[in-house]
């Protein structure tokens, strides 16, 4: 009698994009050649990148069950937090003080948002939604008259304060104020990281809705005269929004971080000097802090698992940075594909206002998108 080989376990550690991406990537890949846990201390995958909208539309960010997630895919639930890995033993250690062994192990726990400009009004996700309403409530009111949106120097994502501004500049026009908004950004041109193609869209909406640019500029603080800008004076400012600034959180036991605390991998997923442990998402040094980035990655990751479980590994497929700006009168669909630094492939970047990938979510991953969308007919049905 011939016994057929114990799956490989895998411990999923994170509830955000790429920790879902994994798990539904492992499972269409390796199928039952694994088995599955996720931990997380949170079942509910928020829709953080569309939360730029609700200040100025009232409309809560939406939100899917991990329990859900889990439960299609056959894995297992643990509402808890890893404080420690122990790589050699193959084994982590929970904030509830439980240990659970593992073969492979996923981490995607994030990056930590820290303000980075004092006295700016930090927006990181839908928490900092009533802060920004009220400065929407003041342009209402006419009471202010100059709106600054700054991104700081170090690791960001720029794209939601170009969608915050568009919609503060559409506010303003909507309700007739005297005030006009600027961007300030270390960007040289807006969004440049997808390329020529996409910077220059990008641009022209912002002259399109009078909002002033200024790249290349090193936000520092904000003072009772406005924005103070490293070696170029200051930007006349009456509110500052400012993106954080992110920064890694260190995990004990994981080693290859670097000065800002993130994870050094290498293509595959793999963390630098150890074995059977891979990172995904924004907690790696990858230099793109965006869902649909992480979810590129933990595809890798769970493809390499899948490999050394026995399943046949899928071609490499290029890195893709797609990303969906709201804001304007229609919304933008900016595309370009990325080498292995990061930067944009010459004649890659594209841009229109037809989405050139389906579901044309804010953020796309290849498996945990389609499984967004189901999950959001399912609850429309269930509405009717």
């Amino acid at each position: 009698m011939t016994l057929s080989p114990q799956p490989l376990r895998v411990l999923v550690v994170g509830g955000g994009f790429a920790a879902a991406e994994a798990l539904l990537a492992l499972r269409a890949l390796a199928g039952d050649r694994v088995s599955l846990t996720l931990v997380t201390p949170d079942r509910r995958l928020m829709f953080r990148p569309a939360a730029t909208a609700t200040p100025f539309l009232d409309e809560p960010v939406q939100s899917y069950d991990l329990a859900t997630l889990a439960q299609d895919v056959g894995a297992s639930l643990r509402d808890d937090a890893v404080e420690a890995v122990a790589p050699t033993a193959r084994r982590v250690r929970t904030a509830q003080g439980a240990h659970l062994d593992y073969d492979a192990l996923i981490l995607a726990v994030g990056a930590r948002a820290r303000q980075a400009l004092p006295g700016a009004v930090t927006f990181r996700d839908q928490h900092d939604a009533g802060r920004i309403a009220a400065i929407v409530g003041e342009l209402r009111a006419g009471e202010i008259e100059r709106l600054v949106l700054a991104a700081p120097p170090g690791v960001t994502w720029t794209l939601p304060l170009y969608e915050l501004a568009l919609y503060a500049a559409a506010e303003i026009a909507a309700v007739g104020a005297a005030a006009h908004v600027t961007v300030v950004s270390p960007e040289r041109e807006p969004l440049q990281v997808f390329g020529r193609a996409a910077f220059e869209a990008v641009a022209a909406q912002l002259a399109a809705h009078e909002i002033r640019f200024l790249g290349g500029q090193l936000p520092h603080s904000v003072s009772r005269d406005g924005l103070r800008i490293a070696y170029a004076g200051v930007v006349p400012a009456d509110r500052v929004i400012a993106l954080p600034q992110l920064t890694g959180g260190r995990l004990s036991g994981v080693p290859g971080h670097d000065f800002s605390g993130f994870v050094q991998t290498d293509a595959r997923g793999r963390v630098q000097g150890l074995q059977h442990v891979w990172a995904a998402g924004d907690m790696t040094t990858c230099p793109i802090k965006q869902g649909g980035m992480a979810a590129q990655q933990a595809e890798a990751a769970a493809a390499d698992i899948a490999a050394l479980a026995g399943a046949s590994a899928p071609q490499r497929q290029p890195i893709v940075l797609r990303a969906k700006l709201l804001g304007g009168a229609r919304p933008l669909y900016l595309r370009s594909e990325l080498d292995s630094d990061g930067r944009p492939v010459a004649s890659s970047s594209s841009v229109g206002d037809e989405p050139p990938w389906w579901p044309d979510a804010k953020v796309f991953g290849r498996h945990v998108t389609p499984w967004m969308a189901a999950q959001g007919l399912q609850d429309a049905y269930a509405r009717v």
